[in-house]
């Protein structure tokens, strides 16, 4: 995989980016991806917890496709590469902690949204469910 650089580091972290992966046979799968985070120069975090087809795709083939567009900067990439499922061991630690601080920060994001609207009993069912 080629090096990332801070334009396209920036765009991971700030955008959906979509992972495609294929089947021993061929048969694509392309899904959204909300938890993707930079490990290095050339090593990227994909977390998530229903990839059932992808994480079956990438027991039998490896590569993959991540694709991103920052809407704001206008300019989109494609990163090819291999990819391996972590399950246990300091990796799955930190993306369950990576997890828990997008979530309350899309949290947070939504409550403002709704406090913009002035709809304090959605705002009060979203901290009850939090």
């Amino acid at each position: 995989m080629q090096r990332l650089d801070d334009t396209m580091k920036l765009a991971l972290r700030n955008n959906i980016c979509y992972l495609a992966t294929c089947s021993k046979d061929g048969v694509p799968n392309v899904v959204p991806m909300g938890l993707v985070e930079v490990l290095d120069d050339s090593t990227i975090a994909v977390v998530d917890v229903l990839m059932n087809k992808t994480r079956k795709n990438l027991a039998e083939n490896d590569n993959v496709a991540l694709a991103v567009t920052d809407v704001n900067r206008l300019v989109g990439y494609q990163f090819k590469g291999k990819a391996s499922v972590v399950s246990a061991g300091e990796i799955m630690a930190w993306a369950g902690e990576f997890s828990e601080r997008k979530h309350e920060k899309r949290r947070e994001h939504l409550i403002s949204r709704l406090r913009s609207e002035t709809d304090l009993e959605r705002i009060s069912k979203i901290k009850k469910d939090g």
